[in-house]
């Protein structure tokens, strides 16, 4: 009986690692006043680009690849050309696709892995484009499902700010 608690025991506590368990920090980027929850053992890589405009997160192995930023839409673009260029960069792979009036979501599989991208449209007062991809291993999906979710979910801008 005590080997049968220790085993479930262990299968439980394999079952809640991954990054869906994971304890999270949150990004502020405070040029295009957003942020954004990761997952903590992504590591945030070397310095912010000088024009402060995201930042990029890695695991330790290189598997798990996370980037977030703010653009100024400066080539006039509407959301539905941003959310075609998305498609035409993601290519044949694209298996889940969703536009709405004022963000849109794209995942799919390429080359092994598993790719997500949500891009944020704010319309008012000076108009920028806020954009997180994540890409992974289709190994390590059941344990990034969770942590994809809640990354999407912390992902939001300021509306009011002044930027």
């Amino acid at each position: 009986m005590r080997i049968l608690f220790i085993s479930l025991i262990l299968v439980l506590a394999a079952a809640m690692s991954g990054y869906g368990q994971s304890r999270f920090s949150t990004y502020n980027n405070n040029r295009f006043e957003f942020s954004i929850e990761y997952p903590s053992d992504l590591l945030k890589q070397a310095a912010a680009p000088e024009n402060n405009d995201g930042r990029t997160f890695k695991s330790r192995d290189g598997s798990v690849e996370m980037r977030a930023w703010g653009q100024y839409n400066a080539l006039d673009r509407t959301l539905r050309e941003e959310y075609n260029e998305a498609l035409s960069t993601w290519g044949s792979g694209v298996s889940y696709k969703v536009l709405s009036g004022s963000s849109f979501t794209v995942s799919g599989t390429r080359g092994g892995k598993i790719f997500y991208q949500k891009t944020l449209f704010r319309k008012s007062g000076t108009e920028v484009f806020y954009t997180f991809t994540i890409e992974y291993p289709k190994s390590q999906k059941a344990s990034m499902d969770a942590a994809v979710t809640r990354i999407a979910r912390s992902f939001k801008f300021d509306p009011n700010a002044d930027i």
